[in-house]
């Protein structure tokens, strides 16, 4: 290639150098490592999780998902649910860099996403390849995969974001289906409440391959499990309804956060607020 042009103009610029004074120079010199620290500082914004919040749902609360403190068990906002009549939730997951609700309705196949800072309806879609009933469900935040309990086998379902089928993962080692469900972004893993009353949480990797056991302290309602990857701590209700337990990494209840009416189902589930929302 002939780059006999380029060659003079290098040449007419050694001869004729500017007489920039040294802070001008200094500033343009500035302005490329400053938009790369921005730059980096944006990047870790995307990664970077704010205060945690437990998000619940009961029908005796009517239909709204509180958003509440997990430490005090504080009530900081209402967000809407729209769950109307005949409609009965069957699980809730929270996904953090979206910031959205996830809801599954009865009959277990049908999901409705809620925007959170919008208080609306983000989109709803069906799950065509789920069988009818079921009980929890989590989201992975790298790829918003969804697993969805199997009510027939101890089994999950793997969607995309629209409930298009990726994966079916038997769970190694259970002989019914699941309950409760969390995922744990930092490992990867999938954590299982096996029974309707359960004493431990199983831990899964992405495959359905069993990986070992939490025992808990006090049993727990297997109905919804959440899990703090960051601070490390599941939340799931008391078998006896009383509270929310918190639970560490082995299993000791560290607190108890109120619940709402104990002859009712509540569901929850925990998680970090994004400093960004990605789409």
């Amino acid at each position: 290639m002939n780059d006999a042009g380029a060659t003079d103009e290098r040449d007419f610029h050694a001869r004729h150098k500017s007489r920039v004074p040294l802070r001008a120079k200094a500033k343009r010199r500035a302005g490329p490592a400053c938009l790369a620290l921005a730059l980096l500082l944006l990047g870790a914004a995307c990664s970077t999780p704010g205060p945690g919040h437990v998000y619940l749902y009961s029908p005796a609360l009517g239909p709204t998902i509180r958003d509440t403190d997990p430490r005090s068990g504080e009530e900081r906002a209402a967000v809407p649910a729209f769950v109307g009549p005949g409609e009965h939730v069957l699980g809730l997951a929270y996904e953090p860099y979206t910031d959205h609700l996830f809801l599954r309705l009865f009959p277990g196949n049908h999901v409705r996403v809620i925007d959170r800072p919008a208080r609306a309806i983000k989109r709803e879609f069906v799950a065509p390849r789920l069988p009818l009933g079921g009980h929890d469900l989590a989201v992975r935040s790298r790829d918003r995969h969804i697993f969805f309990t199997d009510p027939t086998a101890p089994a999950l379902f793997q969607t995309d974001p629209q409930g298009r089928l990726v994966a079916y993962h038997r769970l190694e080692g259970l002989d019914a289906p699941a309950w409760g469900l969390a995922h744990d972004p930092l490992r990867d893993e999938l954590l299982v409440l096996a029974r309707e009353t359960s004493d431990r949480v199983h831990r899964f990797d992405a495959r359905g391959r069993a990986l070992g056991e939490v025992p808990l302290e006090e049993p727990v309602q297997g109905v919804s499990l959440g899990f703090d990857a960051d601070a490390r701590k599941f939340y799931a209700s008391l078998a006896d309804a009383s509270a929310i337990g918190v639970f560490d990494e082995q299993g000791r209840l560290l607190r108890r956060l109120p619940r709402p009416a104990a002859e009712r189902e509540t569901f929850l589930d925990i998680g970090p607020r994004s400093l960004l929302r990605l789409f």
